[in-house]
């Protein structure tokens, strides 16, 4: 199975079912597949063949959708790029896969659009092998230039998989994705509504102030979260006490603390919460079944069918369960690599002892006798403080465990003797939330300085944003540079 060919199951399947809905209005399986056709014959009319690249930096809906699945279906890859990249972000990227497309800006777009809709429709398919390449994705950057992770069809097809056998999308399913698309946690929700037949509603952060009627209207039933959306819902749904139909809730990269996850579920009584762990370079990890949050609800689950979890040392020796280490993934749904890096000059993707590609993820966490997998912290998280080797994140995560903390960020210390800050969004006092912390806190966690924020930054993707938090505390400290190349035109 190949990805371009879970939505043209849906569309043989289901022509008459809604396939996306987004601001512009709903279109059917066979309608979107009429759109798909007339931009293959676009794309081909630019030149396009099997394995070049075309990078697509467009909002969140059919259009995104359409020149996906045609990428695919001329055996090219396509690079999902955030509509809000600068020229110079958006530069590095096309430069690095030496795109033959790029997409990018509203004029541009929409005079490929037009055309694409008088665009006769092309029933062309590539041959296209499983292991043939479908997604450029690229990292944030956080240590560097963005790394291009190379998405082969077969893994991408496998996690689709692995991750519907855990959380079970039904075809009469309506799934909201306020997510960008070209952040892969968005992307794969339009590829698990692909794979049964279900609805995909598209939304953006401007129509934030109408997502319960949004959610009322469509009969939204799953909604994979970010906290900042958590939160938003949350509070909306506690002014309005609107009825839903949704039955499951999703997160993953940034965790929710307990209390917002207890809120949230006391505000929609009927969902269940799924949480998960995974990361660009090899989709998703392991889920927790939730029927399990309850008593385990600091884990995110055991490995995802068809991948193995195992811990290991800084000397790359596997650990015993409850001991923290690095977390190593391999399986099924292990990507390719990093596009036009030697695989021996990659720090991630390392042979395992049996020459199978492993996944070095840089995370830190722990299993349990069970095999559920406890997160503790990105490698970029840890510190050593008084003696004490932790997580930023887990500070984090306690800190919003109190009530009345809306959402905390902790600073890594510029140096090792500097004084750890947690920045707050709350209405508590620094005495107040100091006495609360030290109900949760040890001394070598405790902050030596709590300070206000009147809302936390985040990232295009929803996350909290902690470089920005620092620039704002820390003037001094400097954004994150990207190599500059000028951006390729259509």
């Amino acid at each position: 199975m190949l990805v371009h060919e879970l939505f043209a199951q849906a569309r043989a399947e289901r022509p008459h079912h809604p396939a996306v809905i987004d601001g512009e209005g709903r279109l059917t399986y066979a309608e979107l597949g009429r759109l798909v056709d007339r931009s293959v014959g676009w794309l081909r009319g630019q030149g396009v063949t099997a394995g070049q690249r075309v990078v697509y930096g467009g909002d969140a809906d059919h259009r995104f959708l359409a020149f996906l699945y045609a990428t695919l279906r001329l055996g090219a890859i396509f690079v999902p790029a955030h509509p809000e990249l600068t020229g110079a972000q958006l530069g590095y990227l096309a430069g690095n896969c030496a795109a033959t497309v790029v997409l990018h800006g509203a004029g541009p777009l929409a005079q490929a659009w037009q055309e694409v809709r008088e665009t006769p429709p092309d029933p062309y398919v590539a041959d296209t092998a499983p292991d043939d390449v479908a997604l450029l994705i690229y990292t944030s950057g956080s240590t560097g230039d963005p790394k291009g992770v190379v998405c082969p069809h077969r893994p991408m097809v496998a996690a689709v998989g692995a991750v519907n056998a855990r959380l079970g999308y039904r075809a009469d399913d309506v799934v909201l994705c306020r997510l960008p698309l070209s952040f892969d946690y968005g992307l794969y929700q339009a590829l698990l509504c692909a794979t049964v037949g279900a609805t995909l509603v598209l939304t953006a952060r401007n129509r934030d102030a109408a997502l319960l009627r949004l959610i009322e209207q469509h009969g939204i039933t799953v909604v994979p979260l970010v906290p900042s959306l958590a939160q938003m819902l949350t509070v909306l749904q506690r002014r309005r006490k609107v009825p839903t139909r949704i039955r499951l809730f999703t997160n993953t990269g940034a965790r929710l603390g307990r209390d917002t996850v207890a809120e949230l579920l006391d505000c929609f009584p009927g969902a269940a919460y799924a949480s998960m762990y995974g990361m660009t370079e090899c989709k998703r990890i392991s889920i927790l079944d939730p029927a399990e949050y309850a008593d385990h609800p600091d884990s995110v689950g055991p490995a995802i069918p068809g991948d193995v979890i195992r811990i290991v040392d800084a000397d790359k020796r596997a650990v015993p369960p409850g001991t923290v280490g690095e977390i190593v993934v391999r399986g099924a749904t292990v990507m390719a690599g990093y596009w036009q890096i030697p695989m021996d000059q990659q720090q991630r993707y390392l042979r395992g002892p049996d020459g199978a590609l492993e996944l070095h993820t840089g995370d830190q966490g722990y299993l349990d006798q069970q095999g559920r997998l406890y997160f503790v912290g990105r490698d970029d998280d840890m510190i050593k403080r008084r003696g004490v080797r932790m997580s930023l994140t887990e500070v984090e995560n306690a800190a919003e465990r109190v009530a009345g903390i809306v959402a905390a960020v902790a600073l890594r210390p510029a140096a090792d003797d500097a004084p750890l800050v947690l920045a707050v969004l709350s209405e508590l006092t620094e005495p107040e939330l100091r006495d609360l912390l030290a109900e949760h806190l040890d001394r070598a966690r405790m902050p030596d300085r709590i300070t206000h924020l009147d809302e936390v930054p985040l990232t295009p993707n929803g996350k909290p944003d902690r470089k920005a938090v620092e620039r704002l505390l820390r003037p001094e400290s400097s954004p994150q540079k990207w190599q500059t190349h000028e951006p390729v035109a259509v």
